[in-house]
């Protein structure tokens, strides 16, 4: 959709053309993959436009790391020797700049696969890790001793279950490993560590053939070496999202030619693979945003207004905060003295590096034109601001937050376009002058009992004396202003707030 943004003068958003990108990029693609995929993998790459190259020893792979786009290690077939050398190449791709991807085959049947795939995670270095959702629970469940395992979700041999809260455990997984997470089954989901994005496309005839997982991991290697191009548009954890999107596609073309038959199947989704195109990539809403409680535990909304207007003191408490470990930050300037126009925006790009920098989702308040100016995480808007469905329709897949007070605006909002919900005022409050009577945190319960089912947090006069009966009510987290900007410490305000959401919720 195009518009006349404000903030962006006759200045464009370039059109995003993915596989157009990828396409003229060629990138090699290292594959260290398993014995019985090879040739499935290095014709699926090139169906999509990459060079593939394969790898079996460490003298070879010196040769070849230092022309790669990026590297695949796929265990399937996993030997002592194998495992030594991931290690060798790992180093090899660290030294060269090279993004790795890792498909931990199997890693959730067995110990030894599983301690291989941990070291290995545990270098640091690992750009994407791509598993079937029983793997990618494998993998969480380990590095959360702590974590009660679901032994009912796991998968046998390296078929995966699907795995209920995917998307949270995908989220948490890439923030413990500091690289996107893909969790792929009859829903894929993909997070880097502060969006998460569901992908519906797919059929279930390509897990009845052997290739058709792993070479997923080959193609995100292969997109993943061609982000940058798209960086300013798109976050990682949406352009990956397209690439699973594309790929879901190309297997649901496939089916209507070879009529759910596995060998015939083969041959269409190469083809398919080849042929599919941006139009049809982004021709419908492929992809959705999806918002988990964990991103709205601690929330913190602030503008210069809340800091005597001075700016500097505001991307401080706001670095504070977020190294405190707030979940959200929502940028909310208004009132009088607060800034506009190009100043607005210079505070907002500031404001945004800092959340990025600490993994925290990023909103901006109402401006819908700001948000996308500075490609924020997501916009949250009032009930007398623009309607949800012409938000949707310009922001496509960012967060959409919606404020709610009543049972009567819960009725006359549509909700469907939302993605998470402020209901408020819980307390009385002398952040926003002309908020509403407070509504006190039963609202949210029974917003809830009449059909509200997005994540919500509840606002307004929320200090840490009164915040439990918030989450008690039902919200996933508490959105908060002067307990945290007026805290003698933003970063301890932050981190009490923390301990008493984990142990509420």
């Amino acid at each position: 959709m195009t518009y006349k943004n404000p903030y962006m003068g006759e200045q464009t958003w370039p059109e995003v053309n993915i596989l157009e990108t990828l396409r003229q990029r060629n990138p090699l693609v290292v594959c260290i993959t398993n014995d019985v995929v090879r040739t499935f993998t290095a014709n699926g790459l090139l169906a999509i436009g990459a060079s593939p190259v394969m790898s079996e020893c460490s003298e070879d792979l010196k040769d070849l790391i230092v022309h790669a786009s990026a590297l695949l290690i796929n265990i399937g077939t996993l030997t002592p020797d194998k495992a030594s050398y991931y290690k060798d190449a790992i180093a090899l791709a660290k030294e060269h700049e090279v993004p790795i991807v890792l498909d931990p085959v199997g890693c959730h049947a067995g110990a030894y696969r599983l301690s291989v795939v941990l070291e290995l995670i545990h270098t640091g270095v690992v750009s994407l890790l791509r598993g079937n959702q029983s793997e990618i629970k494998a993998i969480y469940d380990t590095l959360n001793p702590d974590n009660k395992k679901d032994d009912s979700t796991t998968g046998k041999g390296v078929d995966g279950a699907q795995v209920e809260d995917s998307a949270v455990i995908a989220y948490r997984l890439a923030r413990l490993t500091n690289c996107p997470v893909v969790a792929t089954g009859e829903e894929d989901y993909v997070s880097d560590g502060t969006r998460i994005f569901a992908v519906p496309h797919g059929h279930p005839i390509m897990t009845a053939v052997t290739g058709t997982g792993c070479l997923l991991g080959a193609v995100l290697a292969a997109f993943f070496s061609a982000y940058y191009p798209c960086k300013n548009r798109l976050s990682i954890g949406e352009f990956l999202a397209y690439a699973l999107a594309y790929y879901g596609l190309a297997g649901e073309s496939a089916v209507q030619v070879s009529d759910v038959k596995p060998g015939s199947f083969s041959v269409a989704f190469m083809d398919s693979l080849y042929t599919l195109d941006d139009a049809v990539l982004m021709s419908e809403n492929r992809i959705r945003p999806v918002v988990v409680p964990d991103q709205l535990q601690v929330y913190f909304i602030s503008g210069t207004q809340d800091v005597e207007l001075n700016e500097n003191r505001l991307l401080s408490v706001v670095e504070e905060a977020c190294r405190g470990g707030v979940t959200c930050f929502q940028f909310r300037e208004k009132g009088v003295g607060t800034l506009v126009g190009q100043q607005k925006l210079e505070l907002a790009q500031e404001l945004k590096q800092i959340c990025a920098k600490y993994n925290a989702l990023y909103v901006i308040n109402d401006d819908v034109d700001l948000a996308m100016a500075v490609n924020a995480d997501g916009v949250h808007v009032g009930q007398e601001d623009m309607r949800l469905k012409e938000v949707r329709n310009i922001v496509g897949h960012k967060v959409v937050g919606i404020s709610l007070h009543s049972m009567e605006e819960l009725h006359k909002t549509d909700v469907i376009y939302a993605d998470c919900v402020g209901v408020g005022p819980m307390y009385a409050t002398s952040s926003k002058p002309d908020a509403q009577a407070p509504c006190g945190p039963n609202r949210i319960t029974e917003l809830q009992a009449e059909g509200l089912i997005l994540p919500c947090v509840g606002i307004g006069g929320i200090t840490l004396g009164n915040a439990k009966p918030v989450l008690q009510a039902g919200a996933c987290g508490v959105a908060v202003i002067s307990a945290i900007a007026h805290a003698d410490s933003p970063y301890e305000a932050v981190q009490q707030f923390k301990t008493l959401v984990g142990g509420t919720v």
